[in-house]
């Protein structure tokens, strides 16, 4: 039968202790942007393997910056070339940014503070030893562990894979969502609508919330309240995806078929109804290792729900460690009192944040319109603000725990 009206802690340990990943596949590093790292990677040699010049400029003793202004220039070393010969007393190698510095050099006078002219270099300034030299190994070491299995690849991992000499990268593999949308009332945004009607924003915004979470997203279209459709396309739908994600039909309405036909399908009801607000007619199930999160109509509960549950347990399945499960949580100063009439629920308030740096602090302001059909309150930069379950009151000033939904 599953639990029924379980508390958000709960649900999120319901939800997480079902998830892992999907196995791996080898992709190549020019498309492994979002993905999720399935093996530790080590460097395959000292970078830098010798000293290298960090700027343009000319490489001496530094010893000889105290005694000399004027040095002679022996030779010339662009990066990818190396100065084999000696450097002598008050002698200077002109080198570039890359450049290996001669052997018996230490430090590196940038080009800006020198005059160059009938083969001697003066220096404008005296530089300490060991100056705009990049010595060995300072970005790292041969065998260091530079990354981690659920590491999430940004451009920043990229260029440290490419840096170790590899073109292509073990990764787990992306969950596969089908989304579904229900009601008769629900039309396709293109469509003529009549006051009885409803735009289909919710399918819409689950596919951009879907790829956002670094999962792949199908769109299967909109289905009528009808118990024999419904079952079909979401037997059809567990059978295709790793995850289902339907938009209404999870109430209590006569019309509403989604949790109704979940039995019939052989799916196990791990949970039904949240103690949240908004978004509190959620439903999570399982099926032979694919599961079905049944969230609720109104936009805004659609996407705080997916934000709250599905969102952290795609990231689970896609392999990341567990530090790249969540939307990012801060603490924030409350600019404008909140307050509610009943608190048996965790509730998640949208607002307005700024992040002041000469306070160093995030600001936070609840907005005025809380409604789950406002869907306008949640366009531009917004945070949830978290009201625990039996707190009623937040007064001015206080520091407050938000979710930047958007960031």
């Amino acid at each position: 039968m599953g639990r029924f009206y379980v508390s958000y802690e709960e649900a999120l340990s319901l939800i997480l202790d079902r998830g892992s990943n999907l196995g791996f596949e080898v992709v190549d590093l020019l498309s492994a942007r979002g993905r999720f790292l399935a093996e530790d990677l080590c460097a395959d040699r000292d970078w830098p393997e010798v000293p290298l010049s960090a700027m343009d400029g000319y490489a001496v003793r530094g010893e000889d910056l105290e005694r000399f202004r004027k040095f002679r220039l022996i030779a010339e070393a662009p990066a990818g070339t190396k100065f084999s010969g000696f450097l002598g007393k008050a002698e200077a190698v002109k080198v570039f940014t890359g450049s290996p510095v001669p052997r018996e050099a230490d430090t590196v006078v940038p080009v800006e503070y020198a005059r160059e002219g009938n083969g001697f270099v003066e220096f404008l300034r005296v530089f300490p030893k060991g100056s705009n030299v990049r010595q060995v190994g300072e970005d790292y070491s041969k065998g260091r562990t530079l990354l981690r299995k659920g590491d999430l690849l940004t451009p920043s991992e990229i260029a440290l894979i490419a840096s170790i000499g590899r073109s292509s990268v073990k990764v787990y593999r992306k969950p596969v969502v089908g989304i579904v949308a229900t009601g008769n009332e629900v039309v396709e945004p293109e469509s003529s609508v009549t006051s009885l009607q409803v735009r289909n924003a919710n399918a819409y915004s689950l596919y951009a919330l879907v790829e956002e979470s670094g999962a792949v997203p199908v769109y299967l279209g909109i289905v009528k309240d009808s118990l024999e459709e419904v079952r079909k396309l979401l037997d059809r739908a567990l059978a295709d995806c790793d995850v289902v994600v339907t938009s209404g039909g999870v109430s209590t309405g006569d019309y509403d078929f989604v949790k109704d036909v979940i039995d019939e399908i052989g799916v196990e009801k791990v949970f039904y109804k949240v103690k949240v607000k908004p978004g509190k007619p959620v439903l999570f199930g399982e099926r032979m290792g694919k599961f079905i999160f049944a969230l609720p109509g109104f936009p805004v509960s659609t996407i705080v729900a997916f934000s709250l549950f599905v969102f952290p347990f795609l990231r689970k399945l896609s392999g990341a460690r567990r530090e790249f499960w969540f939307k990012k949580r801060v603490k924030g100063k409350l600019l404008s009192g909140y307050s509610r009439k009943k608190a048996e629920r965790t509730e998640f308030v949208r607002c307005n944040y700024v992040y002041d740096l000469d306070r160093g602090e995030y600001l936070i302001s609840p907005l005025t319109r809380q409604g789950s059909g406002v869907l306008s309150s949640l366009k531009g930069r917004k945070a949830l603000m978290v009201v625990p379950a039996g707190v009623k009151e937040f007064p001015p000033g206080d520091c407050v725990e938000v979710i930047l939904v958007k960031e």
